[in-house]
């Protein structure tokens, strides 16, 4: 009997492939809660999953480790799990267009999608993280933040003004996006110790907001008062970062946008 040929697809094409068959299931997964959450939910959800997996698809090329030339074959683990945070980011948008089954899901959906950070995190660190697994990872924390927001401040739980938060890392990286396309240098973020935990304290202001009976939009009230000060950290964080990756505040590394 002859031996079945080997594979002759690329790295790439098999890439392409699994990421399809993650974004069927996921789709399948949305489907299947249509009875419970109804339609107007599921479609409201369907908007930002479609996005993540567009964002996720046109980065593809970058799933290898700085320095290493193409793309792995699988998304791994740590992908894996980031992909699920951003498939319950999604599903908690849904709250934006009914009202949940119960009132507790918005927190729980949430809690999920930000909680699995430190896990998409550790496992990346085992695993040899990609370029891919970062930048996936930042747009799922800014999509949990956008659409945590946004569910707050439907609900009443946090002013209107808040919703700065979810929007000021679409804003700092359509700007590095833009100036990538007009051949503007872009250099790499120094390590930094606060960054971590300014985006941390996004997270615990929408979680917070999101409990039953806790939240108030009030500007006096003391989730909103913690709100504008997270808020505030996070603009100054993100002002700074800008600053760095523009070189604004001197730099002597190349810059970093032709690359990968």
């Amino acid at each position: 009997m002859a031996e079945p040929a080997p594979s002759t697809a690329s790295p790439r094409s098999r890439l392409r492939l699994r990421f399809a068959g993650a974004v069927t299931l996921g789709a399948l997964g949305l489907a299947a809660l249509w009875r419970t959450f109804g339609t107007a939910w599921v479609l409201a959800a369907a908007g930002p999953g479609a996005y993540l997996a567009a964002y996720a698809w046109t980065h593809l090329g970058a799933n290898h480790r700085p320095g290493v030339d193409g793309p792995r074959p699988r998304l791994g683990p740590a992908n894996a799990i980031t992909l699920f945070r951003g498939w319950l980011a999604s599903v908690l948008a849904g709250a934006l267009a009914a009202a949940p089954p119960h009132p507790w899901i918005p927190a729980a959906l949430f809690a999920g999608a930000v909680s699995l950070d430190a896990v998409d995190g550790a496992v990346a660190r085992r695993t040899r993280e990609t370029i891919l697994g970062a930048r996936l990872d930042g747009a799922t924390d800014a999509l949990a933040v956008l659409v945590g927001a946004a569910v707050a401040v439907a609900l009443g739980a946090l002013p209107a003004w808040y919703l700065l938060a979810g929007g000021v890392w679409y804003a700092y990286a359509g700007s590095l996006w833009w100036r990538r396309r007009t051949g503007a240098p872009v250099y790499e973020l120094p390590p930094s110790r606060v960054r971590p935990f300014v985006g941390t304290a996004q997270f615990a202001a929408v979680a917070v907001a999101l409990v039953p009976g806790v939240g108030g939009a009030r500007v006096a009230s003391p989730l909103a008062a913690f709100a504008g000060v997270a808020l505030a950290a996070l603009l100054a964080s993100f002002a700074r970062d800008w600053a760095a990756a523009t070189g604004r505040l001197g730099r002597d590394d190349p810059p970093t946008a032709n690359r990968e």
